[in-house]
């Protein structure tokens, strides 16, 4: 995983001075059979049927899709903004710099429909707006069976994505290992634990050479709000509309996301956001016969579905 490196300063709507209240937000997390509905009543979001039913046409036949058992994101750092122009008014829910690899608040367990509690440093002394959420994983870690024809072998390192290269370092846990920048992978029979890498490397494999002990570049962030379609961005890391943070390289950008309002807090009072994600795993995962285009043989593709990133969804509430 591209480790993200922002130039953040303070919040500056908090203030330096304990001059009034406090903040906490309560996240949830949520899996959803059916395609949240756009809160950006501008544009229609495409139906669950659409999404489940795309596929892609260069990695062979399509054979089959498979819905993961267990659905798990750790976050990197998860912040609200209020303005490209002004790095200053971003509130961090979830710090890179704060929290510890192993921190609860970075796991989000949407399998087990969890809400992880935060208290938020500082003091709200003015209004403002928050247009944006900006949400950078450490990874998405899944658990999914394999039709029954996977469970005799293992799948080679030929093609662009495979199993076999789910061993890449490491066991199949949501701790965040110094030594690697993924989270490591097995496949047991048919079951399957581990991250995301492997599943979306295809897609940004735009020679479908292969891994060959790297990863392609992939968005590894995702800018929510303040805009009417959801699209990939290129970023040159100069910060914009579209790259508020100036984070650069490519970036999912999102309308799944409602602007809320950040009021003054009076002094000794606490204030809590109430925020609910979701993601839709229905068939996240698509299989295909791959360069031979024979299913159920080694060279086969294991790959998230197109569009992949119109699954997930956020909705907040301001107090």
């Amino acid at each position: 995983m591209k480790r993200i490196g922002y130039l953040l300063v303070v919040l500056f709507l908090y203030g330096c001075s304990n001059e009034g209240g406090k903040l906490v937000c309560s996240m949830s997390y949520q899996l959803t059979t059916q395609q949240s509905e756009s809160i950006n009543q501008k544009s229609a979001v495409r139906s669950k049927t659409s999404l489940t039913d795309d596929r892609y046409t260069q990695f062979g036949d399509y054979i089959t899709s498979v819905t993961p058992s267990v659905f798990i994101i750790k976050f990197l750092d998860l912040r609200l903004c209020s303005t490209w122009l002004n790095q200053e008014h971003n509130l961090a829910i979830i710090d890179n710099n704060k929290f510890a690899w192993s921190s609860t608040e970075r796991i989000a367990d949407f399998s087990q429909n969890s809400t992880v509690t935060i208290d938020l440093d500082g003091h709200v002394a003015n209004d403002i707006d928050m247009i944006y959420l900006v949400s950078t994983p450490m990874f998405y870690y899944q658990e999914f069976e394999l039709p029954a024809e996977y469970a005799g072998f293992t799948i080679d390192m030929d093609g662009p994505c495979n199993l076999k290269f789910l061993n890449f370092g490491g066991s199949a846990n949501i701790d965040y290992p110094a030594a690697n920048d993924g989270i490591g992978g097995v496949k047991t029979g048919c079951l399957v634990k581990g991250s995301n890498n492997p599943l979306m490397a295809p897609i940004f494999d735009k020679n479908w050479t292969g891994f060959n002990g790297n990863f392609p570049e992939m968005p590894h962030t995702t800018i929510l709000g303040n805009t009417d379609s959801t699209f990939i961005f290129s970023s040159d890391g100069t910060a914009s509309k579209d790259d508020p943070l100036g984070t650069g390289g490519d970036l999912i950008r999102s309308l799944s996301f409602n602007a809320i309002t950040l009021h003054a807090i009076p002094e000794g009072e606490t204030k809590t956001i109430v925020g609910m994600m979701t993601f839709d795993t229905s068939n996240l995962i698509q299989i295909y016969a791959g360069k031979d285009n024979v299913p159920y043989t080694s060279d086969d593709i294991f790959v998230y579905a197109p569009r992949y990133w119109e699954r997930l969804s956020v909705k907040m509430t301001s107090y």
